[in-house]
């Protein structure tokens, strides 16, 4: 069966969520606790069960994981010249550097205050403020556009899965 790669993804937290539920129920009924002369409530819990239904759903999210990860090498995002791997890569970097541009230009280009002994102390940005602001926007831009992209091409390429 094919699926597109944002079918895959959300097929993965489905299963991941599977697990999570099978975790907390193994959490929940792996003890039991009774008084020594009462008498015993024991959960509907097997091990070898749990286990091997936990390994079954490891299997085929590092399966699809894979699939993914091979696709993300080989896919093209379309107006970045880049694969989709590179283009996630890409992404953390221009958010990394949109956050360092969204801070320096929030800073004032030249500032100043009076110290405690009653001397004014004068801050200057040694860069120009309204530069950092035009290069905040752009890549502020830019990062929608990539994750546009990134989304199309989730949406539109195919890997068979079984």
């Amino acid at each position: 069966m094919k699926m597109c790669h944002s079918e895959v993804i959300k097929y993965i937290k489905e299963l991941e969520n599977r697990k999570e539920v099978l975790l907390t129920q193994e959490r929940t009924g792996r003890t039991y606790t009774h008084l020594e002369d009462g008498s015993k409530t024991v959960p509907d819990y097997n091990y070898s069960e749990t286990r091997s239904e936990v390994d079954k759903l490891d299997a085929k999210i590092r399966h699809l994981r894979h699939l993914l990860a091979v696709a993300n090498c080989n896919v093209n995002v379309d107006g970045f010249g880049v694969t989709i791997g590179e283009a996630l890569v890409m992404l953390a970097q221009l958010q990394n550097k949109c956050e360092l541009l969204r801070e320096m230009s929030a800073f004032p280009q030249k500032s100043q205050r009076t110290t405690y002994s009653g001397k004014v102390e004068i801050t200057e940005c040694n860069y120009d403020v309204v530069e950092a602001g035009r290069d905040y926007e752009q890549v502020r831009q830019t990062i929608n556009k990539l994750q546009v992209a990134i989304d199309r091409a989730n949406l539109t390429n195919y890997v068979e899965v079984e």
